[in-house]
């Protein structure tokens, strides 16, 4: 048996579309099988499909690359994720916990939908990624590399658009035969994911400093030694005899010992595959979750995404007020959207600015942020990766169904937390018009309020008087004219109309043109002037024209009962 720190866990995910091998492939290269292996599940097995995460293990013990020493060995752990279009919640479940991912091409039927959606999910979660394509022992002996060369290369064009441009291809047999009992293009495989794994370590090392975080995909009960969870260290380390929480339940247990495909030890670390037991639990409690020490961790509601970004093959809208199946954590829930973004402001109070649509371009004023309102409590882990989809469409679609990814930023308990600590904006404007000009520094205005107006909520604010001359009014939004600054000094009647206060004095000819009779005399005079000739139809517009009272403020998205603010 290895020394723990001479033995380098890493973590593989064989992913691609179902029925194109994986499950095979993981058998061919798997020397030890974990509890939860190559379709144990009954229904699995009736289906002949992978239903849910599969755990096996290899040693490597030679020709170890020099950027993964000194190891005296490399462990790679392969989950194998299921490919079925209904089971995507699954795969994304599975690809948290990875390195490195194995893509598994039919090499008969190139890419299919389900391997453009496990490649999309392979860049927003691992850095590494190796395609295989599987099969070849269906093509003619004959056929076989001119086929496999012109794969590779639609293969190589598909990936020129990703993160994964420079990916390895590898051609494989997964099927065992008598003349070649470990698959043909074994070998070759294993030596291209050694040379192809990033080295964890020193992120790992980062990692080892956090709270522990254990992410749990099998539970059971072993007769004679209690509950068994099985999983993935996130983050940080534990040690047997030490305390955990089950976050969902809020229960703590002690660890009763530790394995490591089914050998004890006695300290885990982040990127270790192993099983924790427990006594006195019940394992229908949980089947899928987490571990983590005790009070880091707890049940949200909502939750505030940073770095969100729309997924370019989504062909759907992403809007506000939307509700998108999300994947957070080991959960997959409804949730409703508001698009953000954020301001920027040296304030000590955030501010958000509400977005109608996450569109694909990352623009100024785009939208980088996101609030979302789950259907269920969800344990989401801080700077864990959301993915949102649409899995209520046809699962046999050609068209991609995730729509957008970003990274857990803050958390809340509830909706209503997350509605009062978050001030989020949306930018108004009202336009008015003068319908009376009091004094030089007081008018009265209508069509800028409703007769029902909270005026509370309104006096005091700034507006701006502009004069249109009636020639522009179709034209412009009077960005060119001068404007006097005012404010709201409350209502006057009930038909909503309001009186507001200017800080200059207006012209007088406006003052003359805007009072009472003065005004309809001119307006009158205006109208006449409509059957003269041209010069007098320009000298009655110079006085002709209206007061253009402009309101702009932000309205409070969350709570409706807060005063705006300009």
């Amino acid at each position: 048996m290895f020394a723990k720190w001479m033995l380098l866990n890493v973590n593989v995910g064989v992913l691609g579309h179902v029925d194109s091998g994986k499950t095979t492939l993981s058998k061919a290269l798997s020397t030890v099988a974990s509890t939860a292996a190559f379709d144990k599940n009954p229904q699995s097995q009736k289906r002949g499909i992978t239903l849910d995460l599969g755990f096996s293990s290899f040693k490597v013990e030679k020709n170890i690359p020099p950027h993964l020493e000194p190891s005296d060995a490399i462990q790679i752990t392969l989950v194998d994720c299921p490919g079925h279009a209904s089971l995507i919640r699954t795969i994304i479940c599975g690809t948290h916990i990875i390195d490195l991912m194995l893509l598994v091409v039919d090499v008969n039927k190139g890419f299919q939908t389900q391997t453009a959606e496990c490649l999309v999910i392979g860049e927003l979660t691992c850095d590494a990624l190796v395609v295989v394509l599987n099969k070849v022992d269906l093509i003619p002996p004959e056929e076989r590399d001119a086929k496999i060369a012109k794969m590779k290369l639609r293969v190589s064009k598909t990936l020129q658009s990703t993160k994964f441009k420079d990916a390895p291809i590898v051609a494989v047999s997964a099927i065992q035969k008598v003349e070649v009992p470990t698959g043909e293009g074994m070998d070759e495989l294993i030596s291209t994911l050694l040379t192809s794994i990033p080295d964890p370590r020193e992120k790992r090392s980062e990692l080892a400093n956090l709270p522990f975080l254990f992410a749990v995909d099998h539970c059971f009960s072993k007769s004679g030694q209690g509950t068994v969870l099985t999983g993935t260290v996130l983050r940080g380390c534990i040690r047997v005899g030490e305390t955990v929480e089950i976050p969902q339940e809020k229960l703590k247990k002690k660890i009763k010992s530790i394995q490591m495909f089914r050998n004890p030890i006695e300290e885990i670390s982040p990127g270790d595959r192993a099983g924790i037991c427990v006594t006195q639990l019940d394992p229908s409690v949980m089947e899928r979750g987490y571990l983590a020490a005790p009070d880091s961790l707890s049940a949200c509601q909502a939750c505030l995404l940073t770095g969100v970004a729309r997924i370019a093959y989504f062909k759907g809208d992403v809007c506000s007020k939307q509700r998108f199946h999300v994947s957070i954590g080991q959960d997959t829930v409804l949730a409703r959207i508001t698009c953000l973004r954020r301001v920027e402001e040296t304030k000590a109070e955030e501010e958000f600015e509400y977005v109608e649509e996450l569109h694909d371009k990352d623009g100024v004023g785009e939208a980088r942020e996101m609030v979302l309102e789950f259907d269920a409590p969800v344990v989401a882990p801080m700077a864990g990766v959301v993915i949102g989809s649409r899995l209520d469409t046809d699962p046999l679609s050609s068209s991609c169904r995730l729509a957008f990814y970003g990274t857990v930023a803050r958390v809340f308990a509830s909706s209503q937390e997350c509605r009062t600590s978050l001030s989020v904006y949306r930018h108004k404007q009202r336009r008015g018009e003068v319908e009376r000009v009091v004094d030089p520094r007081h008018c009265i205005v209508r069509d800028l309020f409703k007769a029902e107006t909270n005026w509370e909520l309104f006096t005091g604010l700034a507006v701006t008087v502009t004069f249109l001359p009636s020639s522009t009014l179709a034209t412009t939004e009077g960005d060119n004219a001068d404007s006097i600054p005012g404010v709201v000094e409350g209502s006057f009647g009930r038909s909503g109309k309001c009186r507001i206060r200017l800080s200059a004095d207006l012209p007088d000819a406006l003052v003359k043109r805007f009072s009472g009779k003065a005004g309809k005399k001119l307006s009158k005079e205006a109208t006449t002037a409509e059957n003269a000739n041209a010069d007098a139809i320009t000298a009655a517009n110079k006085l002709s024209g209206h007061l253009v009272v402009t309101l702009n403020f932000k309205k409070h998205v969350f709570d409706a009962t807060k005063r705006f603010v300009q």
